[in-house]
């Protein structure tokens, strides 16, 4: 169990990106029994009380050691439903989301987070294409594609992918643009460097047996 201490507030913002196979994110909803019993044990609750064994366990039906969980934890049955792709009710999406984020996160063979409002990708886009960029990469390319997964995206919140040979080219692009560019500098350099990891990931993943990593991402407002 991936404990978080009671009272924390974990929320997406911003951008979230992770360098990972597309087709490993839609078999978090679907695993192997081994794989489940695997991600059953990595999961972050907010846990107020941690467990604490008792000698009475053995006479009573519920176990009064344990662990209490903070009213905005993840909870079992979220779990459940996430492992068996079934439908998740509005008010358990963030929940929800926070699994699969942490999830990802162990995941991943990188990630990166971007602390961008949405007024903030708009002039980022605007920049690049007055330094010559496409706007078929422009960042919002990297949500573009369906992640076509049984969870539905937090209200406000964007939520896909993007294939690794388009994000490579993604990364090129940002990264020659550089000395082109009137504003936003720093940002694409971070993302243009992040991008530029793919190919270098995608070499282990072969080694290791895996497919190269695509983009998943998350944005919200």
């Amino acid at each position: 169990m991936a404990q978080i201490q009671g009272g924390r507030q974990v929320t997406a913002s911003g951008v979230r990106l992770w360098a990972v196979s597309i087709s490993d994110v839609r078999s978090l909803f679907h695993p192997t029994a081994e794989t489940a019993a695997s991600l059953r044990a990595d999961v972050p609750f907010h846990v107020l009380s941690p467990y604490r064994p008792s000698h009475f366990l053995p006479f009573l039906k519920r176990d009064p050691g344990a662990p209490v969980l903070a009213a905005d934890s993840p909870m079992p049955a979220d779990v459940d439903s996430l492992l068996h792709g079934h439908f998740v009710p509005p008010e358990r999406l963030a929940p929800s989301w926070e699994i699969v984020t942490h999830w990802l996160d162990r995941l991943a063979m990188g990630t990166l987070r971007l602390d961008v409002d949405h007024a903030t990708r708009e002039v980022l886009d605007f920049d690049l294409a007055r330094a010559g960029v496409s706007s078929h990469l422009a960042l919002r390319t990297l949500w573009a594609r369906d992640a076509a997964l049984p969870l539905r995206p937090v209200p406000g919140s964007e939520v896909g992918y993007q294939r690794y040979a388009v994000a490579v080219e993604m990364g090129e692009a940002w990264r020659s643009s550089v000395d082109a560019l009137e504003g936003s500098v720093e940002l694409v350099r971070q993302v243009g460097d992040w991008l530029a990891l793919l190919s270098g990931w995608a070499e282990d993943a072969e080694g290791a047996g895996r497919p190269a990593p695509d983009v998943f991402a998350v944005a919200s407002a």
